[in-house]
């Protein structure tokens, strides 16, 4: 595994100013992950590694979140901006091409009514439903400075975490001889899936009991 602790190293000591291509590489990560291209816990993997092996208040951790945070505002923003433009007819192709977006985006309609840049995080925050509040947003033509501020919000509190965590890793785990980091990036990143799959399996079993209580009212 040496070489995957040579380009993890390779990659991180990278994001200054004097490697642009690096930054821009960020940048179009943080843009493609906002228009629901799977990216394997990648970026999470990295911000994980770059706390642990420069600290959390380092040069490249902070320029890694504002290139991510710079990317994300691009990407969700022009979602949100397609989905304003088209209206309906964007719904429509949701719908045929995904019925379960189609579903979530009708029911957080309702939940913008209350602090939008709150519940536009939080939704965003949720495994599955990172593109649903662009949508959203866009079809009920949400202010844009609060579905910004709440993309912002959704993207520090995120980067926030595995940053606290590849720092704590750095500490906790002083001892460990035989590349610790590497060791460590396998065992986070296992972490990081079976959380994924806990949670998207949790608001599954949500969203299914909402649909049951709905139609007994009907009945």
């Amino acid at each position: 595994m040496e070489w995957f602790n040579d380009l993890l190293s390779y990659l991180t000591s990278g994001v200054n100013v004097a490697h642009p291509i690096i930054l821009v590489a960020l940048f179009a990560i943080g843009v493609i992950s906002e228009i629901g291209f799977p990216l394997l816990f990648s970026l999470e993997i990295f911000l994980f590694f770059i706390s642990y092996d420069y600290g959390p208040l380092s040069s490249q951790a902070l320029f890694t979140v504002l290139m991510l945070l710079l990317g994300r505002e691009a990407g969700a923003n022009l979602l949100y901006l397609i989905t304003r433009l088209l209206g309906s007819r964007f719904l429509d192709w949701i719908e045929r091409r995904s019925s379960r977006t189609f579903k979530a985006v009708e029911s957080f309609k309702v939940r913008l009514n209350r602090k939008p840049a709150i519940m536009v995080a939080l939704v965003r925050l949720t495994p599955g439903l990172l593109q649903v509040p662009s949508i959203t947003a866009g079809t009920i033509r949400l202010r844009p400075v609060s579905f910004v501020n709440g993309v912002a919000i959704s993207s520090l509190i995120y980067d926030f975490i595995f940053i606290l965590l590849g720092f704590s890793a750095r500490f906790a785990l002083p001892h460990l001889n035989t590349q610790p980091k590497t060791y460590l990036v396998i065992g986070f990143a296992v972490l990081i899936a079976i959380v994924w799959v806990i949670l998207f399996f949790y608001y599954r079993y949500n969203s299914n009991g909402e649909r049951k209580k709905q139609k007994e009212r009907l009945v």
